[in-house]
């Protein structure tokens, strides 16, 4: 005879408490679907948090995939009640893809929450993640081909995975990593409290789906929840050693500079471990293009060999320019003519402009955009010093400028001349 299932008790769950950095912030925001994992952990988190003075706010994104989308996130407000916990519901605006659709849903439900959180000035937003997503994440990257980085198991506290409008600092918090889902449904029953079954969680034709069944079923002795997950904590441990020798590398090999451009030392560069070079390569390539995603791997590893060779000529990859400079160096930059990115401003914000930087434009309304080669004629015209400057081309059309309505020119503080009367521009690299 099976044991029953025994609930999470809210003693167990404030050990991950105990055992990880304080949670010091006075408000905290948690994700919650209406699935049995998300409610399970609203209904703990929002004990632990009245015990510590902490004001939870619950938030529902309503994808508008399902006629009953917008329905099913108002139940889950009409529960929340009942555990004194606030609720907002956040909706996908606008057109929906009609492929890969679980993927984009994931984009956009991290950008809704994560930019309610900073407009909100919370730092912490809290997802259900148990020991069954890590063992199914893992899997799935397997299939795929991952290498260490994406076999690594989530992290129970991370950096957001999007970047936000306001360029703030929200952190991901995943306390029940290590806890089964039954034992969440189990917590649920204990409560007496329903919970929403999403139809997708039996749609065959999705990814995820068959491998939760695959491990479900499976009679091949090993593969199953637990030693999935372990295997990918254990997996997590080699990525962080990895990202440790990569930093290291950054802090010998790189020079930032505030136009959001950066200089390699080719011979320190190639002189490091291959492995530990192109996860460099990579995170440079991301971070200068401003976008979410790496290069693919057989990209980078051309790349790579492109470097080694003495008549390197410079090359693209993924929206950046790789350029060869004396004394065997190499500058990587955003690629001008990728850049698209143009915002209406209309009231002092801090606002993120291309995915590289933060920008306050302290009341200074207009359009913000690349500089380019027409802007910057207009803007030497105005101020004719500026022809003086020893700025690179490529590098002074990638940088942003407010075009006001009256047509002038305003360019970022860190540029000769406009310290006092240019708008507030920081690079926001993560590996400066």
């Amino acid at each position: 005879m099976t044991s029953p299932t025994i609930s999470l008790s809210l003693t167990e769950f404030s050990e991950f408490f105990q055992t990880r950095e304080a949670i010091n912030d006075d408000r905290v925001a948690v994700a919650v679907s209406g699935g049995a994992d998300s409610l399970a952990l609203a209904i703990l988190l929002g004990e632990w948090c009245r015990g510590q003075g902490i004001s939870l706010t619950a938030l529902t994104v309503d994808h508008g995939l399902r006629p009953e989308a917008a329905i099913e996130a108002e139940q889950v407000g009409t529960w929340l009640k009942k555990y004194d916990i606030p609720h907002f519901i956040l909706k996908w605006e606008g057109e929906k893809p009609h492929s890969n659709i679980q993927d984009e849903a994931r984009l956009a439900r991290y950008t809704l929450m994560g930019n309610w959180c900073a407009r909100h000035k919370i730092r912490k937003l809290f997802l259900a993640h148990h020991q069954g997503d890590q063992a199914e994440t893992f899997l799935i990257r397997l299939f795929r081909g991952s290498g260490v980085n994406g076999l690594s198991a989530m992290k129970s506290i991370s950096d957001f995975p999007v970047s936000l409008d306001t360029g703030a600092t929200v952190m991901l918090v995943r306390p029940l990593l290590n806890v089964t889902k039954e034992r969440l449904e189990a917590t649920l029953l204990d409560h007496k409290q329903n919970w929403i079954e999403d139809p997708s969680n039996q749609n065959e034709s999705y990814t995820r789906i068959k491998v939760r069944n695959l491990l479900r079923d499976s009679d091949i002795e090993g593969l199953n929840t637990e030693r999935m997950a372990k295997t990918a904590v254990r997996m997590g441990r080699v990525q962080s050693l990895l990202q440790s020798l990569t930093d290291e590398l950054s802090e010998r090999a790189v020079r930032f500079h505030p136009e959001a451009y950066a200089v390699v030392n080719l011979d320190i560069l190639l002189a490091a471990h291959e492995e530990i070079s192109l996860r460099l390569l990579s995170y440079l390539v991301r971070e200068l293009s401003g976008g979410p995603y790496s290069p693919r791997l057989t990209k980078l590893e051309a790349l790579y060999h492109n470097l080694k060779e003495a008549d390197f000529m410079g090359q693209t990859l993924r929206g950046c320019l790789i350029t060869p400079m004396a004394g065997n160096q190499i500058m990587i930059s955003r690629e001008s003519s990728a850049i698209d990115d143009v915002i209406d401003l209309k009231n002092s914000c801090v606002t993120l402009w291309d995915g590289r930087f933060l920008v306050e434009n302290e009341g200074k309304t207009g359009r913000l955009q690349k500089l380019g080669a027409a802007s910057w004629k207009k803007a030497c015209q105005d101020h004719p010093d500026l022809k003086k400057l020893k700025l690179l081309k490529i590098i002074r059309d990638s940088l942003p400028c407010i075009i006001s309505h009256d047509g002038s020119v305003l360019l970022p503080d860190f540029i000769q001349g406009f310290e006092k009367n240019g708008f507030k521009a920081c690079f926001n690299a993560t590996l400066k």
